[in-house]
Order: structure tokens, then sequence, then C-alpha cells
């Protein structure tokens, strides 16, 4: 046995000169790239030299998880270890650019202000184009807090101050990207940050309990998305003849958008039943333009005189409950849209809400009763968490009967637990299969491919 020739065969890579074993490197995560050092001697030390996606995220199970509570000497035994790790691993970074730096789900506060702070100021340095802070709860996208606990999270948590940029105001020339949740950003800082970031393009603001009046005026920026900051804010002004995409989420409040040309992507969700008036009072200029709508509401409610969506082209509309409301009134939204490719319609019911499924013999009486203008544009209908009640058939069968061009939908049943708050799932699927062909029978053209999951 040749065993050299067998060694040489192995190690081929350790031929490649370093600079495209590190290029090597950037197609790895940040985790993957560490591991490399054990594959030889010669890959030991290079990945140090990653310059991809820095992520430090907690991997194993914490027991004091994030709350509002007084910490725990396990809390605070955590942090340290944590920050421990990232000093480590960042300090020990040789290249000279990474393309993003993230901190996933650590709840750090404003006692660890000082090493976030060289952590930004480290990043910064090494001219990080993306930048993403998330100090809030392991596998939860929202917390729901009462006056009192926002007013304790406002008062502990990090925040973004001026002296947090001061090591790195060379390097911040180069972020593009800017994404905080559960970090503290006042209206002030927030209007320092974006004048220091002239090549900022995506701004995330999420769960920051310090906005109140923000004021966004970028002329790059492309993406602006605010959430979750309700307890506080009470206005937004927007100034971007570059923004495309702006995404709200929060207590209905004044949005004053001075100046956005370019924008055609909307995200609107103030859990109220008004959504859709409030977004045709604050939104009303652009319209129009927007090709994208995505809407979230408590119940679908009223909605008269909506103005014409000339250019939509993908509506998504989020309700928390249809049992006893009437999803029709979409219907004028649905119309307004006269060029409507995509319809997406989420229903999320509550807890312990009891479902009445409607009964086969009341299909053909809806059929009937129900009515509408053709659509000859929807091509595509989704449907996720279909239950059976009246209003979401309502609303299904408005849709087989006018969307006279329709090629799919795709109806995902709501299935859940207890049975007795639920219909069964193969109750839900006999009477759905049954509405579709009662309903598509007639249709010319007849084709149509429908999922049912």
């Amino acid at each position: 046995v040749n065993v050299e020739g067998e060694e040489n065969r192995r190690d081929e890579t350790s031929r490649l000169n370093d600079d495209i074993l590190i290029r090597i490197l950037g197609f790895l995560s940040f985790k993957e790239a560490v591991r490399s050092s054990v594959i030889s001697r010669r890959w030991q030390h290079l990945w140090k030299y990653f310059s991809g996606c820095l992520t430090f995220k907690q991997t194993k199970p914490r027991l004091a998880s994030w709350n509002l509570n007084v910490r725990t000497r396990k809390k605070i035994a955590e942090r340290c270890e944590f920050i421990e790790w990232v000093n480590k691993y960042l300090n020990s970074n040789q290249a000279s650019a990474i393309d993003e730096f993230r901190i996933d789900n650590f709840d750090l506060d404003k006692d660890s202000k000082a090493y976030v702070d060289e952590w930004i100021g480290i990043a910064l340095q090494k001219k990080t184009k993306k930048l993403q802070l998330n100090f809030g709860p392991e596998y939860c996208s929202y917390v729901r807090w009462s006056s009192v606990d926002a007013s304790r999270v406002a008062a502990r948590c990090y925040c973004l101050t001026k002296e947090t940029f001061s090591s790195a105001l060379s390097g911040i020339h180069f972020l593009t990207c800017l994404s905080v949740k559960f970090v503290g950003v006042s209206d002030e800082m927030l209007e320092h940050i974006v004048s220091i970031c002239p090549l900022l393009e995506s701004l995330e603001l999420d769960h920051s309990p310090q906005l109140t009046h923000p004021k966004v005026s970028a002329l790059r920026l492309k993406h602006l998305n605010i959430c979750h900051c309700e307890y506080f804010i009470e206005s937004i002004e927007i100034y971007a003849p570059n923004l495309v995409s702006f995404d709200y989420t929060g207590k209905e409040i004044p949005l004053h958008i001075k100046y956005a040309p370019k924008l055609n992507q909307v995200c609107y969700d103030d859990g109220s039943r008004s959504a859709i008036q409030h977004l045709s009072i604050h939104l009303a200029n652009y319209l129009p333009q927007l090709v994208t709508l995505s809407i979230g509401m408590s119940v679908v409610g009223v909605v008269n005189n909506f103005p014409k969506l000339t250019s939509l082209k993908h509506l998504r509309c989020d309700a928390l409950s249809s049992n006893g409301n009437s999803l029709r009134s979409l219907t004028s939204l649905i119309e307004a849209s006269p060029f409507l490719h995509k319809f997406v319609l989420e229903v999320s019911h509550g807890t312990g809400e009891i479902i009445k499924m409607i009964h086969p013999s009341e299909v053909r009486v809806m059929c009937r009763s129900v009515s509408g203008h053709p659509h000859e544009y929807i091509k595509e209908v989704e449907i996720v968490g279909f239950c059976g009640n009246k209003a979401e058939a309502e609303i299904l069968t408005y849709l087989l009967k006018n969307a006279v061009m329709l090629e799919t939908i795709r109806i995902e049943i709501s299935v859940g637990t207890p049975k007795k708050n639920y219909a069964y799932s193969e109750g839900i699927k006999q009477m759905t299969n049954y509405m579709i062909n009662h309903l598509i029978q007639n249709r010319s053209p007849p084709q149509l491919l429908f999922l049912l999951l």
C-alpha cells in the first residue's frame, strides 16, 4: 500500500494557499468555521480570519430565561459565561473586515453596556455591513407587557448611546443594515444613527421601549420596520426617497410619511377592527402605488369607500378571529384591487374559542346568496387556519364564484385541542371538498388546482 500517496490525497486542500482556504471558510457559518480547526494543523488557526457572519447565540438550555423578575445568581453566572465566550472569540478574530455581527436571543441589559459597546466598536472597526442585536426572550418574537412592566424594561434595558459608536466612527460608514430588538433607542439617538450611517438601507426597531416620536430621514434607506413599541410611541415621521418597504406593528398612531415615492410594500397591523380604515387614512397618498400589502386586525370590521389599489398584486390579511364575525367585508378590499394576483387569508383563533362548523346543507343556500363582481386577475388563493365556520365559508364561496381565472387554491385546516373546541378535521375536509366541488362544477375554464392540507 502506498501510504504516502494516500496521505497526500487526503490533504490535497492543504496545498491551497491561505487566502483560498479563508475564502472557503467564508461559505460556512461561524460555528462551522471554528470546528474546522480540528481538520489538521494547517487549519488550526485559519478560523481566526473568518470574515462571514459572526453569530453569538446561547445554545445551552437556560433555566433563568428572559423575564422581568429580580435577577438570580444563576442568571448572573450565565451572563458572565456568555460575555466571556463572546470576548474570547471576538478578540481572537483577526480578519480586517466581517460581513455581519449578531447577538441572538440573550438577555443582556444596562449592566452589560460596557461589554456590548466594546463588541459593537470592534465589529464596526472591522467594517461590518450588518449589525443585529437581539436581547429578547429565546424562541419568542413578541412579549406583551403591562404599562408597569414596560417602564421597568425601559429603565433596565441596554441602550444605544453616542458613546456606543464613538470608538468606530470611521467604520460605521460601511453599515448598511441595523436590527435591534429589546434595545433602547431614543428619538434623538435614532436621528443620530441615521445621520452617521450614510449607507444605511435597512433599519429594524423591535420592542424598543424608548421611542416616542421617531423621525426617520434617510436618503438611502430602503426597508423600515418598527414593531411592538406601542407603550410609549405616539407618532412616526418618515422622509425616505428610496424607501421600498415599511412594516409597522403596534397601536394605532399617526403615521406621517412625508416623502416616499418608491414605497410599494407595506405591512400594517394595529390590532384593531378598524385597521383597514386607519391604513386608508395614514397611507392615502401611497395606496395606489402599493404592489404588496399585508394587514393585521383583531377582527374584520366593515370597509367603506376604500381607495383603489390600482397597482396591488399581492394582498395578505391576518385576522385574529372570524368566529361570529363576517369576513365578507374583505370583499370590498379585494374589489378595490382590480389587478390583484394573489390573496392570502390567515385566521388565528383564540384559546378556548368554540368553533361552529357550517352544515353541508347550508352550503347550497350560501352559494346562492353570496354575490360579487367577477375578478379576472386573481390566480392564487391561500387560506390558513380554516375551520369551516360560516364567515370563512362565505369568503371562500365569494372567491370561488368571482375569481373566474383562479388557478390554485390552497387551504390549510386548523385543528386544535381540546377537540371539544374545534370541529373534527375530517368533517372540515368533507365540508370543504363538498363546497369546492359544488362551486367549480360549472366553472369555465374548469381547471383548478385544489390543495387541502
